[in-house]
């Protein structure tokens, strides 16, 4: 049947099939096999035949070769032998680049990832130049103290901040910190200042008092050296009995005594002292009179509260362990403490005073991590990561602009796109520019040069100028007639050239910023203008070697008709387009500069989301705080009258003028400050010693009598509790007459040295140095614009050269973070004037020596002059300060906008001049300069994406001045030769000498251009782009 017969008919083809497939792998197995032997005999042969002294020559021939074949077809026949191999190793070699750049930093690739690739320098001290007076100031106080500070803000919604139950929470964290105290060797903390600390030293000060005492007895013994051994022992044998009664640990000491000393921190008037207020804060304070629009009893309206409900713990740390090791260790501390389960409430003794746990949540408590060093540490961490991760929108915003200009989309509408030719354009003009991206920073990072957070638009600028040069000759290749070798050197020899000059002038605009004395402004202009040459180098060896690989062809456009309709205007109205621009640089140049503000934000320059940058703008706000300062006074505040040295005869007089200076410092508006006297009136004898019982017995002892009678005398009433009950230092040692002191500068010198004995080596040191005859005075302002800024700190450094004492004690100028804004802001106004005056003046030098004519130079650069004026004009009405970011727009204006410039004047002496060849150059360039516009717009338009406030106006700022450059260039440099001609003064003449300086010849009017990726198609003179 058929049904049965039609398997076995099937199986027989099937069969044969088989056997064929069979069969083919067969001969292709004899055939490998077979090659395979070939293969082995010749390599055989090879070597039996190798001859190492033929081998040798050729490699020594190499060099003679290479320069035959440079005579031959030129250096582009060179560059262009090994198109694959010439590009490959350029890949191979971007790729080390990568690895160096900062690209794979916290990504699984990095080999390192505790040391970022880029060296990130984010110190204050970075934006101030070797010899600043600032920067000096900065080194003497950095001999006996540190700079790097942490702050960790304590924020108290639920509790008072001086509560004992809050302040045991600051305490417990002090602790795991600084868990050893006066010991920075044992930890990485110097000294913790907090009102815990201030309460802590109160509370522990027996035994350090007990021991000065010891040592000012014994210091004024009579001199038998047995009776005075035996008289200390006696004494600290006595005082050491009332340890257990009298002396408190260094912890928070009972809500009464905690309550007594903060009482102290307030004045007469209730307001508190500026001690008090640098660490501790009521952020909601009663605004009021009592009984006032309906205040309360206390003054205090709906919602306000007399509460400190805001406090700050500053962290000094050493300088010998990484930052972010420092800043990582404690902020794991402060999170993992956060969630720790602790009793709720503590007895007297300490002890959980029930079986109810908390955590800071439940007890309405937080604690971040700000402060200098890690604001410090976010921007050499975490700018450049951040930049990583943006950077591929760039990429792809440039790509895309790249093809739709080339795709022919444009000119041919949606239905006559060439998407292979949109893509062949990205790659040649796109991917040597990215490579060169990598190759900027990747030299930076493998070169460990030291940058700062400004290099940070370097990325965007030079992936934005950087495809114009490819396009020049990918464009110009296309134009040209005959082989691919024919025409790319063809295109190489012209428009090869003209990149260089165009390089050349880019460079000029950017090497100008060295002239600044600031690293952070200098270090932009040196990676930029290293970048422009490797971008240049680059795209002299890729672009023509990947134009022969993807064998680019491109059709001819005439230009689209918006241009002639924009060009009609300086043709027609030349005199009202000149008259308007001169308009914009007049206002520019008066209203524009007087308005634009000076305003130097250091903060601004951290990235803004970060915990410790949103800390600390919130910690100026309520503490009016955060610019820290340092006045260092030179003076002695301990004393001995047996020595020789007339300096430290009266240490209490010397101290009477820093309080005076401290009093003075903190009428200054938008300033407060504190020395070592707050610690002083904030300090007394009354919460840890109750004097009686030991005086009687130490009274007893053999030797006391023959004390001198002030100290006896002294030591008797610091003793007396009942007449030092809620007297501080200060008021002992100003106002003795009131205790019934002696008041001689001995008793004073023994009441000092108790004093100093009563503190911990960490806290006194905050203020005195080791020698006690330089001390310092913390000045704290917020971050407020620099005009104010400026004017305290004039009040502050006017008080500062006021202070003189009886053997020539001073004070010097204010330093720190507002000092530096200060200096910084003064260096940038005097240092943008000579960078671009520099960048002008050595444009307009290149452009007279190229085309030989200094008049022809001047007008060429004449719009670019108008677009740098107009950035005043700018900033103005954007409201726009001048700051360490916008004081470089001038300078990378003159490198951006002059290649549009040179583009248009070129064409019109290339064209012979007159009236027809000036609108048709403009019309014909429009196009390039419309395509170079956009893309870099797109380029930089990505830097809106980097967290760092001051780029966000920089970049808006040169946005809109790259479209008026592109402007001036098509309306206002046309409008300027046209005015020329009609008035018979034309400068131009004949063929260009730019051309004959390119060694382009005799060009006819239907040559292609020496820098344009425009043609003259016709006889008419028409472009094609």
């Amino acid at each position: 049947m058929l049904g049965s017969s039609m398997p076995e008919d099937a199986e027989e083809p099937n069969s044969s099939e088989n056997q064929e497939d069979v069969g083919r792998f067969q001969a292709i197995a004899d055939y490998s096999k077979n090659r395979m032997r070939v293969a082995s005999v010749d390599i055989s042969a090879r070597v039996r035949d190798f001859d190492a002294k033929k081998a040798m020559g050729a490699v020594l021939d190499a060099p003679k070769r290479l320069k035959r074949e440079w005579q031959k077809t030129g250096a582009t026949g060179a560059i262009t032998r090994f198109p694959i191999a010439t590009v490959a190793l350029f890949l191979m070699m971007t790729l080390y680049f990568v690895t160096t750049s900062g690209f794979l930093d916290d990504t699984q690739f990095d080999d390192d990832p505790n040391e970022p690739a880029l060296n990130v320098n984010g110190d204050m001290e970075v934006y101030l130049p070797d010899g600043s007076e600032v920067k000096e100031l900065i080194g003497k106080v950095e001999e006996d103290w540190t700079t790097n500070v942490m702050v960790i803000y304590i924020e108290s919604d639920t509790y008072n901040i001086t509560d004992q139950r809050i302040l045991q929470e600051i305490s417990y964290v002090e602790k795991s910190i600084n868990p050893f105290v006066s010991d920075d060797e044992r930890d990485d903390v110097i000294y913790i200042l907090s009102i815990s600390t201030v309460l802590k030293e109160i509370n522990s000060s027996l035994p350090r008092v007990r021991d000065a005492f010891i040592t000012e007895l014994g210091r004024q013994c009579p001199s038998f050296q047995e009776v005075c051994e035996n008289f200390a022992a006696s004494v600290k044998t006595a005082l050491a009995a009332g340890d257990d009664q009298f002396a408190g640990g260094y912890e928070i000491p009972s809500q009464t005594t905690i309550d007594l000393v903060i009482n102290e921190m307030y004045e007469n008037d209730g307001s508190p002292t500026p001690g008090l207020d640098k660490l501790a804060r009521n952020t909601n304070a009663c605004s009021s009179q009592p009984g006032v629009d309906g205040a309360d009893d206390k003054g205090c309206l709906g919602g306000e509260d007399e509460k400190l409900d805001r406090a700050i713990m500053a962290v000094a740390v050493v300088d010998t362990i990484e930052a972010k090791d420092i800043i990582k260790a404690t902020q794991e501390r402060l999170d993992n403490i956060s969630i720790e389960q602790r009793p709720c409430e503590f007895d007297q003794n300490g002890n959980p005073a029930n079986a109810d746990r908390c955590t800071w949540e439940d007890l309405g408590l937080k604690m971040t991590l700000t402060g200098p060093v890690p604001i410090t540490n976010s921007v050499t961490e975490f700018s450049f990561r951040l930049f990583w991760e943006i950077f591929p929108m760039a990429v792809v915003l440039v790509a895309l602009g790249l093809f739709v200009f080339h795709s022919d989309l444009l000119q041919a509408g949606i239905s006559g796109i060439r998407p292979i030719q949109g893509l062949k354009v990205v790659i040649i003009a796109g991917l040597p520019t990215l490579c060169a991206v990598f190759w900027t920073l990747g030299i930076i990072g493998a070169s460990n040069y030291e940058v700062t957070m400004t290099v940070i638009i370097v990325g965007p600028i030079l992936l934005a100028l950087g495809v114009s040069y490819g396009l020049h000759i990918t464009n110009r290749y296309a134009e040209e007639e005959g082989s691919r070798t024919e025409k790319m050197q063809a295109s190489m020899k012209s428009t090869g050239r003209a990149v260089f000059l165009s390089a050349v002038t880019t460079v000029i605009g950017f090497i100008s910023l060295i002239f600044t004395p600031m690293a952070p402004i200098k270090t932009v202009g040196i990676a930029l203008s290293g970048g422009i040459v490797i971008v240049y180098i680059l795209t002299m060896f890729m672009v023509p070697n990947l134009t022969l690989i993807l064998d680019l062809r491109k059709p001819k456009h005439p230009p689209l008709k918006v241009f002639d309709a924009a060009v009609d205007v300086p043709v027609k109205r030349n005199r009202s387009v000149i008259g308007f621009f001169l308009i914009l640089v007049l206002v520019s140049a008066t209203l524009g500069q007087a308005n634009v503000e000076e305003n130097i934000d250091l903060l601004g320059m951290a990235p803004e989301g970060e915990q410790p940058v949103i800390k600390m703008k919130q910690y100026s706000r309520e503490f009016n705080a955060g610019q820290i300062g340092m006045v260092l006074v030179h003076a002695n505040v301990s004393g001995d009258v047996t020595d020789s040295d007339p300096t430290n005869d009266d240490p209490a007089q010397n101290l009477k003028i820093i309080d005076s200076l401290e009093r003075n410092l903190n009428t200054v508006e938008n300033a407060s400050a504190v020395s070592v006297v707050f610690l002083m009136k904030a300090t007394g004898l009354a919460p840890t010693i109750s004097g009686q019982p030991l005086l009687t017995q130490i009274q007893e002892l053999p030797g006391y009598g023959g004390l001198p009678d002030d100290v006896r005398n002294t030591f008797e009433i610091l003793l007396d509790q009942q007449i030092t009950q809620g007297a501080t230092f200060w008021d002992l040692l100003t106002t003795p007459e009131e205790f019934g002191l002696p008041g001689s500068t001995q008793s004073q010198i023994f009441l000092l040295d108790v004093f100093y004995s009563s503190l911990t080596a960490e806290m006194r040191e905050i203020f005195i140095n080791s020698d006690y005859d330089r001390s310092l005075i913390y000045i704290d302002m917020p971050f407020i614009p620099v005009a104010d800024t400026a004017i305290a700190v004039e009040q502050i450094n006017e008080y500062s050269e006021g202070f003189q004492g009886t053997h020539q004690e001073r004070a010097e100028k204010l330093t720190g973070v507002a000092a530096t804004a200060i200096e910084v802001n003064k260096l940038i106004v005097d240092s943008q004037w000579t960078s671009l005056g520099f960048a002008i003046v050595l444009t307009l030098i290149v452009l007279a020596v190229v085309f030989r004519d200094i008049r022809y130079s001047l007008l060429t650069t004449s719009p670019v002059i108008a677009t740098v004026a107009l950035q005043w004009l700018v900033m103005w009405q954007m409201d726009v300060p001048l700051s360490l970011v916008t004081v470089m727009i001038g300078s990378i204006l003159v490198g951006v906008g002059v290649d549009f410039s040179i583009h248009i004047a070129n064409r019109i002496r290339e064209l012979g001049g007159g009236i027809e060849a000036i609108r048709s150059a403009a019309v014909g360039t429009g196009m390039s300069l419309f395509e170079a516009a956009v893309v870099t717009s797109l380029g930089m338009f990505t830097a809106y994406q980097i967290p760092i406030p001051e780029i966000k106006p920089f970049v808006t700022v040169i946005l809109i001045l790259l479209w008026v450059a592109a402007a001036s260039a098509l309306l206002l440099l046309p409008a300027i030769f046209i005015t020329l001609e009609k008035l018979g003064i034309g400068v131009v003449g004949g063929p260009s000498g730019l051309s004959r300086r390119l060694g382009l010849g005799k060009m006819k009017s239907d040559h292609p251009d020496a820098l344009e990726a425009v043609l003259v198609v016709d006889s008419r003179n028409k472009e094609a782009w």
